[in-house]
């Protein structure tokens, strides 16, 4: 069979599969596929169109799927937009963050699908856990990279600079000549000119706002979260408290999570890799004994939470604190215990 022909059979097979409403049981054995393909594409960079579109032909857009006698409508969009994203990016770091937080997200989605399943079939309080996943929409905020918030006030500078010289020119010219020098050539010619010297103008001045390069380097990505050369564990964990104050606590959970990785890297206990999933980091930390359970408990509230995209509450979050100021204050311990031991 030639290869077109396969591909073909391929695509038919996963349309036929996608456009009947499929039981629950094959719809998480589809989450746990595209999961591995993730972890395909992580592996193989040359690999990266053809995986992302075998994950859209396992899991489509929207889809039905059967459960409990009847079907539920299940929406994949937040795949889909990281995804996307992921294909447009151009940072090799952040399209490896993209990959990670779809690959997280796969994995508590069926986490949580294997869980509710694993309940009792009388257990209603379960049936009705399962419709609340299936039918959740993901939490998709659209965060503005640094890079492209500089790009657009640059480019606000740029046109309020030309459109400003532009006017003032007209205005000049209409002093110097009069009301019909808007229509002769010499005063157009004139007008470009200027415009063109003003453009080169304003070309200096983005130069001159553009950002150091040094400085780009030094940050640390960890789990797709930017961390200036300058930051600081504690600024992390301020920055989460304070999103808990102003309700958010999906981004409090994941703001303490990452001071505590950055915490344990900045002590030599662990090493910070821009590609390391929280799973990863968790096997990193398993040796210190007794750092594995606050740390372990930390992970899965943060998959719950971020991942899974399960609610959570202040008194959730206060539980979170908790074991967040256990596992620093654990590390700082394990921290001097090896400065003493050395």
């Amino acid at each position: 069979m030639s290869k077109l022909a396969l591909t073909t059979l391929l695509t038919l097979l996963f349309a036929a599969e996608a456009t009947a409403a499929s039981n629950l049981l094959n719809y998480e054995n589809r989450v746990v596929r595209a999961a591995e393909q993730i972890e395909r594409i992580k592996a193989d960079k040359e690999y990266g169109e053809e995986g992302t579109t075998y994950i859209k032909r396992l899991l489509p857009r929207s889809e039905q799927i059967e459960f409990d006698g009847s079907e539920v409508s299940v929406d994949n969009t937040w795949l889909y937009a990281l995804l996307e994203s992921y294909a447009a990016e151009k940072d090799p770091q952040q399209r490896v963050a993209r990959l990670n937080e779809a690959s997280g997200m796969l994995r508590a989605l069926d986490e949580h699908l294997r869980s509710a399943q694993a309940s009792e079939s009388n257990d209603h309080g379960s049936r009705d856990k399962i419709r609340e996943i299936l039918s959740r929409s993901p939490y998709q905020p659209e965060r503005e990279t640094a890079i492209g918030a500089f790009i657009k006030r640059v480019l606000r500078t740029v046109r309020g600079f030309v459109s400003d010289v532009y006017s003032a020119l007209t205005r000049l010219l209409e002093k110097l000549f009069g009301a019909s020098a808007q229509g002769g050539w010499i005063s157009n010619l004139l007008i470009v000119a200027l415009l063109a010297a003003a453009l080169v103008v304003a070309a200096r001045m983005a130069r001159r706002l553009r950002v150091p390069r040094a400085k780009r380097k030094k940050t640390r990505l960890i789990l797709g979260e930017e961390i200036g050369a300058d930051g600081t564990s504690r600024e992390l964990a301020d920055a989460g408290v304070a999103a808990a104050r102003a309700g958010d606590f999906r981004t409090a959970v994941r703001k303490l999570y990452v001071s505590l990785l950055y915490e344990l890297g900045e002590r030599n206990l662990i090493e910070l890799d821009d590609s390391a999933t929280n799973r990863e980091y968790l096997s990193k930390v398993s040796r210190f004994t007794a750092l594995a359970a606050p740390m372990r408990h930390l992970t899965d509230r943060f998959d719950q939470v971020w991942y899974g995209m399960f609610p959570s509450s202040e008194e959730d979050f206060a539980a979170y604190l908790v074991h967040y100021d256990e596992a620093m204050e654990r590390a700082r311990t394990l921290s001097q215990q090896a400065a003493s031991a050395s």
